[in-house]
Protein backbone atom coordinates (compact mmCIF):
# COMPACT_ATOMS: atom_id res chain seq x y z
CA UNK A 1 0.00 0.00 0.00
CA UNK A 2 1.13 3.40 -0.43
CA UNK A 3 1.50 4.49 3.21
CA UNK A 4 2.82 7.86 2.35
CA UNK A 5 0.02 8.66 -0.72
CA UNK A 6 -2.81 7.59 2.23
CA UNK A 7 -1.09 9.82 4.69
CA UNK A 8 -1.10 12.79 2.33
CA UNK A 9 -4.73 11.85 1.49
CA UNK A 10 -5.62 12.02 4.99
CA UNK A 11 -3.77 15.46 5.53
CA UNK A 12 -5.48 17.06 2.21
CA UNK A 13 -9.11 15.53 2.92
CA UNK A 14 -9.26 17.58 5.89
CA UNK A 15 -10.05 21.24 5.73
CA UNK A 16 -7.53 23.70 5.39
CA UNK A 17 -6.45 26.69 7.07
CA UNK A 18 -8.21 29.77 5.94
CA UNK A 19 -6.38 31.74 3.52
CA UNK A 20 -3.97 34.19 4.90
CA UNK A 21 -5.00 32.92 8.62
CA UNK A 22 -2.48 31.03 10.79
CA UNK A 23 -5.60 28.83 12.47
CA UNK A 24 -6.19 25.61 11.54
CA UNK A 25 -9.11 23.57 11.58
CA UNK A 26 -9.38 20.33 13.81
CA UNK A 27 -10.33 16.87 12.43
CA UNK A 28 -13.04 14.90 13.30
CA UNK A 29 -15.71 13.37 12.24
CA UNK A 30 -19.41 14.57 12.54
CA UNK A 31 -22.27 12.48 13.14
CA UNK A 32 -24.05 9.80 15.92
CA UNK A 33 -21.93 6.16 16.16
CA UNK A 34 -22.73 3.23 17.95
CA UNK A 35 -20.38 2.50 21.37
CA UNK A 36 -22.74 -0.61 22.51
CA UNK A 37 -23.87 -0.12 25.92
CA UNK A 38 -21.80 2.15 27.04
CA UNK A 39 -24.22 5.27 27.34
CA UNK A 40 -21.95 7.79 28.72
CA UNK A 41 -19.25 7.31 25.73
CA UNK A 42 -22.34 7.27 23.29
CA UNK A 43 -23.96 10.49 25.05
CA UNK A 44 -20.13 12.28 24.61
CA UNK A 45 -19.67 11.61 20.87
CA UNK A 46 -22.81 12.71 19.53
CA UNK A 47 -22.59 15.83 21.94
CA UNK A 48 -19.14 16.64 20.17
CA UNK A 49 -19.77 15.71 16.47
CA UNK A 50 -23.40 17.47 16.68
CA UNK A 51 -21.64 20.66 17.95
CA UNK A 52 -18.90 20.51 15.07
CA UNK A 53 -21.63 20.30 12.61
CA UNK A 54 -23.49 22.92 13.66
CA UNK A 55 -20.55 25.27 13.79
CA UNK A 56 -19.32 23.83 10.56
CA UNK A 57 -22.97 24.84 9.30
CA UNK A 58 -22.96 28.16 10.62
CA UNK A 59 -19.81 29.51 8.53
CA UNK A 60 -20.47 27.35 5.37
CA UNK A 61 -22.22 30.15 3.92
CA UNK A 62 -19.04 32.02 2.79
CA UNK A 63 -17.36 30.41 -0.48
CA UNK A 64 -13.49 30.19 0.53
CA UNK A 65 -12.95 31.14 -3.48
CA UNK A 66 -9.44 32.42 -3.83
CA UNK A 67 -8.56 34.96 -6.30
CA UNK A 68 -4.76 35.20 -7.33
CA UNK A 69 -3.01 38.34 -7.65
CA UNK A 70 -0.67 37.68 -11.46
CA UNK A 71 1.82 40.00 -12.25
CA UNK A 72 2.21 40.60 -15.95
CA UNK A 73 5.41 42.00 -17.59
CA UNK A 74 6.72 43.06 -21.08
CA UNK A 75 7.71 45.65 -23.02
CA UNK A 76 5.01 48.16 -23.27
CA UNK A 77 4.34 50.06 -26.30
CA UNK A 78 4.76 47.58 -28.73
CA UNK A 79 2.72 44.76 -26.45
CA UNK A 80 -0.16 47.14 -26.12
CA UNK A 81 -2.57 45.24 -27.88
CA UNK A 82 -1.27 41.69 -26.14
CA UNK A 83 -0.85 43.31 -22.91
CA UNK A 84 -5.30 44.32 -23.04
CA UNK A 85 -5.97 40.84 -24.25
CA UNK A 86 -3.82 39.15 -21.32
CA UNK A 87 -5.29 40.92 -18.77
CA UNK A 88 -8.74 40.72 -20.38
CA UNK A 89 -8.35 36.97 -19.94
CA UNK A 90 -6.94 37.41 -15.79
CA UNK A 91 -9.85 39.60 -15.52
CA UNK A 92 -12.79 37.04 -17.03
CA UNK A 93 -10.86 34.15 -14.62
CA UNK A 94 -12.00 36.02 -11.28
CA UNK A 95 -8.34 37.23 -10.13
CA UNK A 96 -6.09 40.02 -10.09
CA UNK A 97 -3.54 41.35 -12.72
CA UNK A 98 -1.37 43.67 -12.01
CA UNK A 99 0.92 45.62 -14.36
CA UNK A 100 2.58 48.99 -15.31
CA UNK A 101 -0.68 49.83 -16.03
CA UNK A 102 -1.95 50.24 -12.91
CA UNK A 103 1.50 51.25 -11.35
CA UNK A 104 0.89 54.90 -9.06
CA UNK A 105 3.14 57.94 -8.16
CA UNK A 106 5.29 56.94 -5.47
CA UNK A 107 8.30 57.67 -2.84
CA UNK A 108 10.14 54.38 -4.10
CA UNK A 109 12.51 54.30 -6.93
CA UNK A 110 11.24 52.41 -9.55
CA UNK A 111 12.67 49.56 -8.90
CA UNK A 112 11.69 49.28 -5.49
CA UNK A 113 7.69 49.79 -6.35
CA UNK A 114 8.18 47.19 -9.00
CA UNK A 115 9.48 44.46 -6.33
CA UNK A 116 7.37 45.27 -4.14
CA UNK A 117 4.69 44.61 -6.35
CA UNK A 118 5.95 41.53 -7.46
CA UNK A 119 6.13 40.24 -3.84
CA UNK A 120 2.65 40.50 -3.48
CA UNK A 121 1.80 38.67 -6.42
CA UNK A 122 0.85 34.83 -6.42
CA UNK A 123 2.29 34.41 -10.17
CA UNK A 124 4.13 35.82 -12.54
CA UNK A 125 3.86 36.01 -16.37
CA UNK A 126 6.17 37.69 -18.80
CA UNK A 127 5.58 38.33 -22.63
CA UNK A 128 8.52 38.25 -24.93
CA UNK A 129 8.51 39.66 -28.30
CA UNK A 130 11.50 41.31 -30.44
CA UNK A 131 11.98 44.46 -27.95
CA UNK A 132 14.53 44.28 -25.13
CA UNK A 133 12.97 46.88 -23.17
CA UNK A 134 14.34 49.81 -21.17
CA UNK A 135 17.45 48.92 -19.57
CA UNK A 136 19.22 49.82 -15.76
CA UNK A 137 22.85 48.57 -15.43
CA UNK A 138 23.07 47.13 -19.04
CA UNK A 139 19.78 44.67 -18.52
CA UNK A 140 15.95 45.60 -19.33
CA UNK A 141 14.01 45.49 -16.48
CA UNK A 142 11.49 43.03 -18.05
CA UNK A 143 14.45 40.87 -17.55
CA UNK A 144 14.96 42.08 -13.96
CA UNK A 145 11.62 41.21 -12.72
CA UNK A 146 11.79 37.84 -14.42
CA UNK A 147 14.92 37.00 -12.67
CA UNK A 148 13.62 38.80 -9.57
CA UNK A 149 10.52 36.31 -9.31
CA UNK A 150 12.75 33.30 -9.70
CA UNK A 151 14.90 34.80 -7.04
CA UNK A 152 11.39 34.93 -4.26
CA UNK A 153 10.25 31.38 -5.72
CA UNK A 154 7.29 32.92 -7.74
CA UNK A 155 5.76 30.84 -10.02
CA UNK A 156 6.93 32.35 -13.23
CA UNK A 157 5.24 31.01 -17.29
CA UNK A 158 7.22 32.95 -20.08
CA UNK A 159 5.26 33.16 -23.42
CA UNK A 160 7.88 33.48 -26.33
CA UNK A 161 6.90 35.11 -29.70
CA UNK A 162 6.58 32.03 -31.82
CA UNK A 163 9.97 31.42 -34.22
CA UNK A 164 7.57 31.84 -37.20
CA UNK A 165 5.99 34.75 -36.06
CA UNK A 166 8.98 36.23 -35.79
CA UNK A 167 9.59 36.44 -39.50
CA UNK A 168 6.93 38.76 -40.43
CA UNK A 169 7.00 41.09 -37.32
CA UNK A 170 6.83 44.70 -37.85
CA UNK A 171 10.31 46.43 -38.23
CA UNK A 172 9.52 48.94 -35.91
CA UNK A 173 8.14 46.59 -33.05
CA UNK A 174 11.67 45.20 -33.15
CA UNK A 175 15.23 46.00 -31.40
CA UNK A 176 17.67 45.53 -34.13
CA UNK A 177 20.65 46.87 -32.47
CA UNK A 178 19.54 44.78 -29.14
CA UNK A 179 18.76 40.99 -30.70
CA UNK A 180 21.89 39.37 -28.83
CA UNK A 181 20.39 40.90 -25.84
CA UNK A 182 16.39 39.83 -26.60
CA UNK A 183 18.26 36.06 -27.66
CA UNK A 184 19.94 35.74 -24.28
CA UNK A 185 16.65 36.87 -22.18
CA UNK A 186 14.61 34.15 -24.55
CA UNK A 187 16.97 31.49 -23.50
CA UNK A 188 17.14 32.19 -19.82
CA UNK A 189 13.06 32.43 -20.09
CA UNK A 190 12.93 28.47 -21.62
CA UNK A 191 14.66 27.49 -18.52
CA UNK A 192 11.16 27.32 -16.74
CA UNK A 193 7.86 26.69 -18.10
CA UNK A 194 7.52 28.10 -21.54
CA UNK A 195 4.28 28.58 -24.36
CA UNK A 196 4.86 29.84 -27.81
CA UNK A 197 2.18 32.16 -29.46
CA UNK A 198 1.50 33.83 -33.08
CA UNK A 199 -1.02 36.74 -32.29
CA UNK A 200 -2.69 38.39 -29.27
CA UNK A 201 -5.56 35.87 -29.02
CA UNK A 202 -2.96 32.51 -29.37
CA UNK A 203 -1.59 34.48 -26.17
CA UNK A 204 -4.66 35.45 -24.26
CA UNK A 205 -5.74 31.57 -24.88
CA UNK A 206 -2.14 29.82 -23.95
CA UNK A 207 -1.49 32.05 -21.04
CA UNK A 208 -5.30 30.93 -19.76
CA UNK A 209 -4.21 27.12 -20.08
CA UNK A 210 -0.66 27.82 -18.49
CA UNK A 211 -2.32 29.49 -15.31
CA UNK A 212 -4.48 26.30 -14.86
CA UNK A 213 -1.41 24.27 -15.04
CA UNK A 214 0.23 26.64 -12.39
CA UNK A 215 -2.93 26.79 -10.02
CA UNK A 216 -3.03 22.95 -10.04
CA UNK A 217 0.57 21.90 -9.87
CA UNK A 218 1.31 25.42 -7.49
CA UNK A 219 -0.68 26.25 -5.63
CA UNK A 220 -0.23 29.66 -3.98
CA UNK A 221 -2.06 31.44 -0.91
CA UNK A 222 -4.08 34.13 -2.62
CA UNK A 223 -6.79 36.22 -1.54
CA UNK A 224 -10.47 35.91 0.34
CA UNK A 225 -12.99 37.84 1.11
CA UNK A 226 -13.01 38.69 4.40
CA UNK A 227 -16.59 37.56 5.47
CA UNK A 228 -15.85 34.56 3.86
CA UNK A 229 -13.05 34.28 7.08
CA UNK A 230 -14.17 32.01 10.14
CA UNK A 231 -14.90 34.38 12.72
CA UNK A 232 -13.28 34.28 16.09
CA UNK A 233 -15.99 32.93 17.92
CA UNK A 234 -16.25 29.96 15.15
CA UNK A 235 -12.61 29.34 15.85
CA UNK A 236 -13.12 29.20 19.52
CA UNK A 237 -15.28 26.64 19.06
CA UNK A 238 -13.42 24.70 16.93
CA UNK A 239 -10.62 24.83 18.96
CA UNK A 240 -12.59 23.66 21.75
CA UNK A 241 -14.17 20.62 20.18
CA UNK A 242 -10.79 19.46 18.84
CA UNK A 243 -9.68 19.26 22.52
CA UNK A 244 -12.57 17.36 23.07
CA UNK A 245 -12.16 15.38 20.35
CA UNK A 246 -8.75 13.92 20.81
CA UNK A 247 -9.61 13.09 24.57
CA UNK A 248 -12.36 10.64 23.88
CA UNK A 249 -10.29 9.66 20.66
CA UNK A 250 -8.05 8.61 23.47
CA UNK A 251 -10.83 7.11 25.27
CA UNK A 252 -11.51 5.22 22.42
CA UNK A 253 -8.62 3.82 21.94
CA UNK A 254 -8.63 2.85 25.43
CA UNK A 255 -11.45 0.83 24.86
CA UNK A 256 -10.32 -1.21 21.83
CA UNK A 257 -7.33 -1.92 23.35
CA UNK A 258 -9.42 -3.49 25.81
CA UNK A 259 -11.84 -5.51 23.32
CA UNK A 260 -14.69 -4.00 24.52
CA UNK A 261 -15.15 -1.98 20.92
CA UNK A 262 -15.79 -5.02 18.33
CA UNK A 263 -16.37 -4.74 15.20
CA UNK A 264 -19.61 -6.95 14.00
CA UNK A 265 -18.46 -9.36 11.53
CA UNK A 266 -20.38 -8.04 8.73
CA UNK A 267 -18.86 -5.04 8.85
CA UNK A 268 -15.59 -6.58 9.27
CA UNK A 269 -15.94 -8.09 5.99
CA UNK A 270 -16.84 -4.86 4.14
CA UNK A 271 -13.57 -3.17 5.70
CA UNK A 272 -11.43 -5.95 4.51
CA UNK A 273 -13.06 -6.05 0.86
CA UNK A 274 -12.06 -2.36 0.27
CA UNK A 275 -8.61 -3.21 1.78
CA UNK A 276 -8.08 -5.49 -0.85
CA UNK A 277 -9.98 -3.53 -3.84
CA UNK A 278 -7.79 -0.56 -5.33
CA UNK A 279 -8.69 2.51 -7.01
CA UNK A 280 -6.71 1.46 -10.33
CA UNK A 281 -8.21 -2.15 -10.67
CA UNK A 282 -12.07 -0.09 -10.20
CA UNK A 283 -11.57 2.82 -12.73
CA UNK A 284 -8.68 0.39 -14.31
CA UNK A 285 -5.63 3.08 -14.39
CA UNK A 286 -2.23 2.23 -15.66
CA UNK A 287 -0.40 -0.07 -12.99
CA UNK A 288 2.45 0.71 -10.98
CA UNK A 289 4.42 -0.73 -8.39
CA UNK A 290 2.06 0.49 -5.20
CA UNK A 291 -1.58 0.81 -5.43
CA UNK A 292 -4.01 2.82 -3.10
CA UNK A 293 -6.94 0.54 -1.45
CA UNK A 294 -10.19 1.76 -2.05
CA UNK A 295 -10.99 2.01 2.02
CA UNK A 296 -7.47 4.43 2.58
CA UNK A 297 -9.53 6.76 -0.10
CA UNK A 298 -12.77 6.29 1.86
CA UNK A 299 -11.23 7.46 5.02
CA UNK A 300 -9.75 10.49 3.43
CA UNK A 301 -13.01 11.61 2.14
CA UNK A 302 -14.40 11.18 5.42
CA UNK A 303 -15.26 15.07 5.84
CA UNK A 304 -15.55 15.90 2.03
CA UNK A 305 -18.60 13.25 2.44
CA UNK A 306 -19.90 14.34 5.54
CA UNK A 307 -20.49 17.71 4.40
CA UNK A 308 -22.17 16.71 1.14
CA UNK A 309 -20.26 17.84 -1.54
CA UNK A 310 -20.70 18.00 -5.87
CA UNK A 311 -18.79 15.32 -8.18
CA UNK A 312 -16.81 18.00 -9.52
CA UNK A 313 -15.28 18.60 -6.04
CA UNK A 314 -14.57 14.70 -5.32
CA UNK A 315 -13.26 14.69 -8.61
CA UNK A 316 -11.02 17.67 -8.19
CA UNK A 317 -9.52 15.95 -5.13
CA UNK A 318 -8.49 12.61 -6.56
CA UNK A 319 -7.00 14.55 -8.97
CA UNK A 320 -5.01 16.46 -6.84
CA UNK A 321 -4.44 13.73 -3.77
CA UNK A 322 -3.70 10.20 -6.46
CA UNK A 323 -1.68 12.36 -8.96
CA UNK A 324 -3.79 11.48 -11.64
CA UNK A 325 -6.34 12.78 -14.19
CA UNK A 326 -9.20 11.46 -12.91
CA UNK A 327 -12.78 12.04 -15.04
CA UNK A 328 -15.88 12.38 -13.14
CA UNK A 329 -17.34 9.46 -14.31
CA UNK A 330 -14.35 7.30 -13.30
CA UNK A 331 -14.62 8.77 -9.86
CA UNK A 332 -18.47 8.01 -10.12
CA UNK A 333 -17.19 4.00 -10.29
CA UNK A 334 -15.60 4.52 -7.23
CA UNK A 335 -18.40 6.11 -5.47
CA UNK A 336 -20.37 2.83 -6.69
CA UNK A 337 -18.08 0.78 -4.91
CA UNK A 338 -18.92 2.61 -1.67
CA UNK A 339 -22.61 3.05 -2.70
CA UNK A 340 -23.12 -0.95 -2.99
CA UNK A 341 -21.71 -1.57 0.86
CA UNK A 342 -24.41 0.90 1.62
CA UNK A 343 -21.57 3.74 2.34
CA UNK A 344 -22.78 6.44 0.33
CA UNK A 345 -25.43 7.66 -1.48
CA UNK A 346 -26.18 10.08 -4.23
CA UNK A 347 -28.65 12.61 -5.53
CA UNK A 348 -29.14 15.42 -7.84
CA UNK A 349 -29.73 18.97 -6.65
CA UNK A 350 -31.03 22.29 -8.32
CA UNK A 351 -28.66 25.24 -8.47
CA UNK A 352 -31.51 27.74 -10.31
CA UNK A 353 -32.02 25.40 -13.60
CA UNK A 354 -28.61 23.63 -13.27
CA UNK A 355 -28.76 20.01 -11.65
CA UNK A 356 -26.26 19.30 -9.27
CA UNK A 357 -24.58 15.61 -8.78
CA UNK A 358 -24.10 15.53 -4.88
CA UNK A 359 -22.91 12.72 -2.41
CA UNK A 360 -22.99 11.98 0.92
CA UNK A 361 -22.21 9.19 3.47
CA UNK A 362 -25.09 7.44 4.76
CA UNK A 363 -25.60 7.07 8.75
CA UNK A 364 -24.56 3.55 8.08
CA UNK A 365 -21.04 4.73 6.48
CA UNK A 366 -20.66 7.24 9.73
CA UNK A 367 -20.74 4.26 11.68
CA UNK A 368 -18.71 2.22 9.13
CA UNK A 369 -16.02 5.30 9.14
CA UNK A 370 -15.82 4.89 12.66
CA UNK A 371 -14.70 1.07 12.46
CA UNK A 372 -12.58 1.11 9.59
CA UNK A 373 -10.47 3.81 11.63
CA UNK A 374 -10.26 1.38 14.50
CA UNK A 375 -9.49 -1.65 12.39
CA UNK A 376 -6.69 0.29 10.38
CA UNK A 377 -4.96 1.65 13.88
CA UNK A 378 -5.12 -1.50 15.19
CA UNK A 379 -3.29 -2.84 11.95
CA UNK A 380 -0.83 -0.28 12.08
CA UNK A 381 -0.22 -1.36 16.17
CA UNK A 382 0.53 -5.28 14.79
CA UNK A 383 2.76 -4.34 12.46
CA UNK A 384 5.26 -2.26 14.74
CA UNK A 385 4.75 -4.80 17.15
CA UNK A 386 6.24 -7.41 14.68
CA UNK A 387 8.78 -4.76 13.58
CA UNK A 388 9.60 -4.83 16.90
Amino acid sequence: MRTGRIQKMRDQSRPSSSRRSAVHWPCTMCGAFSFGDNEYLQSYYNRVGVSFAISLKANAGADMEVKYQIFVSSTFTDLQEERRKVIEMILNMGHIPIGMEAFQASDSTQWEYITHRIDECDYYVVIIAERYGSMQDGKSYTQMEYEYATEQSVPVAAFLLDDNARKSWPLDRVDTDRRTEVEGFRNVAQQKLTKYWNNPDDLSGKVALALHELFRDKPRTGWVRADAVPSKSVLDELAKLSDEKRALQATVEKLSDSNKIRVPPEVLWRIEKLNRETVESTVLMPGGETTTSLLSVLLSLDLTLASESDLSDIAEFFCDVLEYNFEENEVELVLTQFSLHGLVEGYWKLNGKVRIHRFKLTDFGKQFLMYAQIWTDMQIVVATQNVD
